[in-house]
């Protein structure tokens, strides 16, 4: 019996569940390079190529044990940059600091104004030299986690001069009253600089896991001032704290980073849940929800019009 090429071609193309499955799979697959999808022929190579890397650059990265090591050198060289900066200011006017900052109390009446002037300079110095320079040298261990070095380094010197325009006041009211409380907001600024910093470079720079900048940043910051107070409570010495803080704070920056990634990959690819990244969510979204049921809400609320098309008919 003679059966139509058209018909001929259909029943071939037709799946056929007691065929070879291979035989099946042949056919699927030489119908699909005669007749390909439209859009993923017309879709540019380029947005194939950024689709394909962002779903190979899931999940969190994967650090060894060098980028740890290399993390706590740089942050601690960071922080000595800007303590030699601070050594050369001090030499440079020790006959006014050192009875200040020395292991004798002073008095209020016995602080000299200019004193006041050159702590403010030093500290903001020092701040600002190893709040830039720890966050470019840390950012060469992942050169290619941090295409935004520039960018995050302007807003830090921008965070440095905000923060001393909040902490100039402190220093002249408690200079006149303490100068314990001087050194208290010497160190709240060296803390918030340093944490400000950490922060705007992370979060600028990886967009996927903020979350993840915070919490590294927050810990390091609370270890690091813990070291700190342990020290000025064994030493009794303010001069040696005002050394010490700074390489401290950024050692324990740059290891916690390294560090509490390591531990959330490990923690990833046993259990594969990803809950420090921007994209997961818990419960329902506030916003989202009470809008749609405000608008259910509404559309329940607000009955049909069937008496305004028999207006003009009465």
């Amino acid at each position: 019996m003679f059966i139509p090429m058209e018909e001929n071609n259909q029943n071939q193309n037709q799946y056929d569940p007691n065929s070879d499955p291979n035989q099946n799979y042949y056919q699927q697959n030489q119908q699909f390079q005669q007749a390909p999808n439209p859009n993923f022929q017309n879709q540019p190579f380029t947005n194939i190529m950024q689709s394909a890397s962002q779903e190979s650059a899931y999940g969190p990265r994967h650090l060894s044990i060098f980028i740890v090591f290399a993390k706590t050198f740089l942050g601690l060289a960071g922080g000595i940059a800007g303590t030699l900066v601070l050594l050369l200011i001090f030499l440079a006017s020790s006959s006014i600091l050192q009875p200040v900052l020395g292991t004798e109390a002073s008095t209020p009446d016995q602080i000299s104004p200019v004193f006041i002037v050159i702590l403010m300079a030093m500290i903001f110095a020092t701040s600002l030299i190893s709040s830039m320079l720890s966050p470019l040298l840390l950012s060469y261990t992942e050169r290619q986690r941090y295409p935004r070095i520039m960018t995050a380094l302007y807003q830090i010197f921008i965070i440095n001069l905000v923060i001393f325009a909040f902490t100039a006041p402190i220093y002249l009211t408690t200079s006149v009253s303490s100068i314990q409380f001087t050194a208290y907001a010497a160190g709240l600024q060296v803390v918030l600089v340093a944490t400000a910093s950490s922060l705007i470079m992370e979060i600028l720079n990886d967009e996927r896991y903020p979350l993840m900048a915070v919490y590294t940043t927050i810990l390091s910051i609370l270890v690091a001032t813990a070291v700190n107070l342990f020290i000025f409570q064994f030493l009794k010495s303010t001069t040696v704290l005002l050394f010490t803080a700074l390489p401290i704070t950024w050692a324990s920056i740059g290891f916690f980073q390294a560090v509490l990634t390591m531990i959330y990959y490990w923690y990833y690819i046993n259990w594969g849940n990803d809950f420090l990244a921007s994209t997961s969510t818990y419960g329902s979204e506030y916003a989202g929800v009470a809008a749609e049921e405000q608008e259910e809400e509404e559309q329940k609320q607000i009955p049909d019009d069937k008496d305004g098309n028999d207006f003009f008919k009465s």
